[in-house]
């Protein structure tokens, strides 16, 4: 019998330590970042709301009338990246009003095609500033292309994406 509680013991031990040292402190990430409040969430919202009615492009404008359907496609899924979370991304671009109105005058004016009516239905929203769907955005294009990593997961929190921002285009 106290072979079965010693083999009993040491396997909850072993469960235990396990569990401590895969998360860390019982259960928290010590080396993650505190939780943002609902309030700096509502708070970054405001600003990015306000960023993307105000923003000019830190990056360089790009002749979007003179690019092909594909490389809209390529401009557009760079853009969704500064939404949505996934394990990899490839390439980036910013997202301003301007840019978004441009770029969907220019799709369009071109003649109707399967990519010009995915991006139609993904700029039409973007265009009153509606970001909701970014995630099925990028996974449409994602799938368009044969992708196969970097599926986006969920949107990101309006403090990831100043995060990424700043990371990615205020360098």
């Amino acid at each position: 019998m106290k072979k079965y509680v010693i083999i009993a013991l040491s396997v909850i031990g072993i469960a235990l330590i396990s569990a401590y040292l895969y998360n860390g402190k019982w259960g928290t990430d010590s080396s993650s970042k505190p939780v943002a409040t609902q309030a700096e969430q509502d708070k970054a919202k405001q600003e990015l709301d306000k960023s993307f009615e105000t923003a000019t492009p830190t990056g360089e404008m790009r002749d979007y009338a003179g690019m092909s359907e594909l490389e809209l496609l390529d401009e557009i899924h760079g853009m969704t990246h500064q939404k949505v979370m996934a394990d990899q991304k490839w390439g980036s671009s910013e997202i301003t009003k301007d840019k978004v109105e441009m770029i969907y005058e220019v799709v369009k004016s071109k003649k109707a095609s399967e990519i010009r009516s995915m991006l139609i239905d993904i700029l039409e929203p973007w265009v009153k500033g509606d970001f909701s769907n970014a995630v099925e955005d990028h996974n449409r294009i994602w799938n368009y292309k044969d992708g196969n990593i970097g599926e986006a997961t969920r949107l990101l929190t309006p403090i990831e994406e100043q995060e990424y921002i700043d990371k990615t285009f205020k360098k």
